[in-house]
């Protein structure tokens, strides 16, 4: 069964001072929704909620609170890759609102303190870790791929990184482009005093296997997260580092068929795809080693 944007299809139909106040009652009632449901049932739902909202990179910042990037906190309009696996596992995992809006800031924050520069933006370095800290994620990919599983590892250089950082990191649409340089100089400051480089590894499960033996495939389970393992030369050269993540999106199962529910940049909004198609795509830019396969913590019974 495919679902649509349910609750979601009003909010292009808002005047904007009533934005806010529509955003908050979309949590409540994926909720409301979902209260009764077991943990996979929840990522289904609320995953399966958002499917057709329009991608959009750095769609999250840190409210108009925020220093260099005041995009909400949380928004249920529009995604990139990670955004959208935040707001599904926040929604899936919170008793009510605010323990969403507590949970969305512990999930994409370090101790959940609200700041670009204690952003989880590494996801192997950071948002795997401190998720892992967090008690909302358990990785299965030993459990699955068994002795087949392999490990990738990418030195993140985050100074460099900050290096590299263009005036369009500055996500205040308001300031001139003089104000906007000026904050993007105080950025790469602030970053780079605490930045750090960092060898990190993460297991996963090659391709080749996962095609030499379907059995693998099988051994997922629906709601699990996924996260393709590899390495992308002219990534690394845009942006200054090496990274062993690529993607992440949810594994669903339905009508026998495995498919990756994602935000797509290509593609340009949220959708599923067969996963075994898109590992196929993939592998043929030479990028793709495999993928990592965590399941989500259940945190709340259905009643």
């Amino acid at each position: 069964m495919r679902y649509g944007c349910l609750v979601f299809l009003c909010i292009f139909f808002v005047p904007l001072d009533s934005f806010a106040e529509l955003v908050d009652e979309t949590a409540a009632q994926l909720m409301v929704l979902n209260k009764k449901n077991s943990l996979q049932q929840r990522i289904n739902l609320s995953s399966a909620a958002l499917l057709g909202s329009p991608y959009q990179a750095d769609a999250l910042g840190e409210g108009w609170t925020g220093k260099y990037n005041k995009n909400p906190l949380y928004r249920f309009d529009r995604f990139d890759c990670e955004t959208y696996v935040d707001t599904v596992i926040a929604v899936a995992l919170a008793k009510d609102f605010f323990d969403f809006k507590k949970k969305i800031n512990r999930i994409r924050y370090q101790r959940g303190q609200i700041g670009f520069v204690q952003r989880n933006h590494f996801p192997s370095a950071d948002w795997i870790p401190n998720n892992k800290r967090n008690g909302y994620i358990q990785e299965l990919t030993y459990a699955i791929g068994g002795p087949q599983t392999k490990i990738a590892t990418a030195l993140i250089d985050r100074r460099n990184w900050y290096r590299r950082f263009s005036i369009n990191r500055i996500q205040i649409p308001y300031l001139s482009t003089a104000e906007k340089k000026t904050l993007l100089t105080q950025l790469k400051e602030e970053g780079m005093k605490w930045a750090n480089s960092a060898k990190v590894s993460i297991a996963y499960i090659p391709v080749v296997a996962l095609f030499q033996n379907p059995q693998l495939m099988r051994r997922i389970p629906t709601g699990s997260l996924i996260f393709l393992v590899g390495h992308d030369d002219y990534l690394t050269s845009r942006i200054g580092t090496q990274m062993n993540v690529l993607h992440m999106g949810f594994a669903i199962w339905e009508q026998g068929q495995l498919y990756l529910r994602m935000a797509s940049s290509r593609v340009e909004r949220v959708l599923d795809i067969r996963l075994q198609n898109y590992l196929k795509t993939y592998q043929a830019l030479n990028i793709l080693r495999g993928i990592s396969v965590w399941t989500i913590r259940d945190q709340q019974k259905p009643s």
